[in-house]
C-alpha cells in the first residue's frame, strides 16, 4: 500500500480484486451524480463488478489495474487503468472517480501524480484520458493536468450518446 498526503492527510492506494466488489458498489452509489451525467441512470447494481472485470476489445485481465483509494479505511476512490491501449506504450485511464465528500481538495491531481509515477515506471510514455463532453468539471480537470485533445468520437453509455473527447498527455 503507497500513502500520499494531500493538505496534511493521508491516502493510501491499493490494487482492488473481487473482494473489493461491494466496496466499489458503495463508492459509485455515492457518486451517482456521475452515473446520472454518463449513463443517464443511477448506478446499475453491477457498477462495482464492471470495473473490476470491463475490457476494452483485445485486452485482458493482466492488462488491467484498478487502484482504490481509502481515507480513514473508507474506499473514496477508485482508478481504473489498461496498459498498451490502444498502442504499446499508451496507458488509458477508463475512470477516476473521487466521493463526492473528498472532491475540491486537491486530492484528484495527487491521484494523478502516482498514476503518472507508476506508468512511467512501468514503461508508460503516455496517458490517455475520454471525457464526455458534458463533463465540463472533468474536462477542466484534466485539461489543467495538461491533457490535450486528440480526437472526438460518438460513444453510447448506458442510456445516453456522448460526444466523448480523447485527450493524450505525454509523460
Amino acid at each position: 500500500m503507497k500513502g500520499i498526503t494531500v493538505n496534511g492527510e493521508v491516502f493510501y492506494i491499493k490494487s482492488l480484486g473481487a473482494n473489493d466488489e461491494g466496496d466499489l458498489q458503495d463508492l459509485c452509489e455515492r457518486c451517482y451524480e456521475f452515473a446520472i451525467l454518463t449513463e443517464g441512470r443511477m448506478p446499475a447494481s453491477n457498477a462495482g463488478y464492471d470495473i473490476l472485470n470491463d475490457l476494452p476489445p483485445g485486452k485482458d485481465m493482466e492488462d488491467k489495474l484498478v487502484l482504490g483509494v481509502y481515507g480513514n479505511e473508507l474506499l473514496i476512490g477508485v482508478v481504473e487503468m489498461v496498459r498498451d491501449y490502444k498502442v504499446p506504450g499508451e496507458w488509458i485511464i477508463g475512470l477516476l472517480l473521487i466521493d463526492p465528500d473528498r472532491r475540491g481538495i486537491s486530492l484528484g491531481s495527487a491521484i494523478h501524480d502516482y498514476i503518472r509515477e507508476y506508468v512511467s515506471l512501468n514503461g508508460g510514455s503516455i496517458l490517455r484520458i475520454g471525457v464526455i463532453e458534458e463533463n465540463i468539471k472533468g474536462m477542466n480537470f484534466w485539461k489543467k493536468l495538461g491533457y490535450q485533445e486528440v480526437e472526438r468520437k460518438e460513444q453510447s453509455f448506458g442510456n445516453k450518446e456522448h460526444t466523448v473527447i480523447v485527450m493524450n498527455l505525454r509523460i
